[in-house]
């Protein structure tokens, strides 16, 4: 746990996109494939995180080399109006997605607490203000993230060593197969939550942030793949957790407490509190994470002060925020469908922003040397078509 710890304070932007990954839309969608198919879907989890690392990488990097963001960057190369429509519609999917984290935390609330779930949700936002407003915001993001990964890990990774793993059909899990037609499309919502375009093009915004340039480059290569395989890892774990003791009972994951069963043979009657405290925190996070995403990508996509002290981001991402706590407010007691449509409504910009950090990491003009070698541009076609995969999903569920 040592070596582990020292490996994590070694990661830093990334990390804070773990929010964004570990959010509990990932959470819930990571249980409700290991209960129903068992490890069939693990080879999902696996594929998107790797798609993530590549897309949090590129994004860096053109952060690095240009010494600007990904739509400032954009705007020199292809001109005002693509980094306007990927400010736009950036800003519009992460609102979309706050609906939901709204929704995560005040379940959470209730789920502990008692009381209506629309008050926790006015409660817990008022916090998340505060700290989007606060000084040091950066520090203070890395710690609360180090916080859910350290929970979690506590929680579900404890118990998949208690519980153990069938490694023979683990192992089968990684070869890519739909067990029905209804993983098909639970595999596509699991990629949205793991695979995050939005947060992959943040990416260079927190380079901006440490103030790194291109002799970080292989830091940042270090960073992205440590920051997002942890995150992935954990989300593998979540499902394999999910499939060792959900998947025997044959239970339907429908509340925290059917949720919190997976913890139960190491934490017995307390994990229902660990586990509705973990998701707490993964949907606190992601609700402050969120805003601030959204916000630098609209200010951004204008040609406005994107840093995340600047009062245009925190301005944008406190109204993002009271969107969310508004929409969450009206939709009722129960989130999980608002989550489902949620993570569908996010992947809007998914198209636009993941073109424009494939179509930068491969330009020579933008790049130099530091271009996408030919493994990287082709792994990352194939990232793109998944985030078609995606999007067409997400209009399966708008016209049904």
């Amino acid at each position: 746990m040592h070596r582990f710890w020292t490996l994590l304070r070694k990661t830093g932007p990334a990390l804070i996109l773990a929010a964004v990954v570990l959010g509990p839309g990932s959470l819930t969608l990571s249980t409700i494939a290991g209960s129903r198919y068992g490890y069939r879907l693990l080879w999902v989890v696996v594929l998107a995180t790797l798609f993530m690392i590549a897309y949090t990488m590129m994004s860096a990097r053109i952060a690095l080399v240009t010494k600007t963001t990904l739509l400032e960057a954009a705007r020199r190369r292809y001109g005002r109006r693509p980094a306007a429509i990927g400010g736009i519609f950036g800003f519009l999917s992460i609102v979309a997605f706050q609906a939901g984290n709204s929704a995560a935390v005040g379940f959470s609330g209730h789920a502990l607490f008692g009381s209506d779930p629309r008050l926790w949700v006015l409660l817990i936002s008022l916090p998340a203000v505060v700290l989007i407003w606060s000084p040091n915001l950066y520090t203070k993001l890395e710690l609360l993230v180090r916080a859910v990964i350290l929970l979690m890990i506590t929680g579900f990774v404890g118990t998949l060593v208690i519980v153990g793993t069938n490694t023979t059909e683990a192992i089968k899990g990684l070869v890519p197969t739909f067990p029905d037609q209804a993983a098909v499309f639970l595999a596509l919502g699991m990629s949205a939550t793991t695979f995050s375009i939005a947060a992959a093009a943040y990416q260079s915004y927190l380079m901006r942030e440490k103030s790194w340039g291109p002799d970080e480059l292989s830091t940042e290569g270090v960073d992205c793949l440590l920051g997002i395989a942890i995150l992935g890892s954990i989300s593998a774990v979540v499902l394999l957790t999910s499939a060792g003791v959900l998947g025997h009972i044959q239970t339907e994951v429908l509340s925290a407490q059917t949720m919190a069963l997976q913890l139960e043979p190491v934490f017995g009657s307390a994990a229902f509190y660990l586990f509705t405290c973990g998701f707490f925190l993964a949907a606190f996070s992601s609700l402050v994470v969120n805003p601030l995403i959204g916000a630098a990508l609209l200010v951004d996509g204008f040609g406005r002060d994107c840093s995340m002290s600047g009062k245009p981001v925190r301005k944008w991402a406190t109204l993002i925020l009271a969107i969310g706590c508004i929409i969450a407010a009206l939709f009722g007691q129960t989130p999980l469908e608002l989550l489902r449509v949620a993570q569908a409504l996010a992947i809007v910009a998914f198209p636009v922003l993941g073109f424009l950090i494939w179509a930068l990491a491969r330009d020579r003009s933008v790049m130099g040397s530091h271009r996408n070698s030919i493994w990287l541009d082709v792994f990352a076609g194939a990232g793109y078509l998944t985030i078609i995969g995606i999007c067409l999903n997400y209009l399966r569920q708008l016209i049904g």
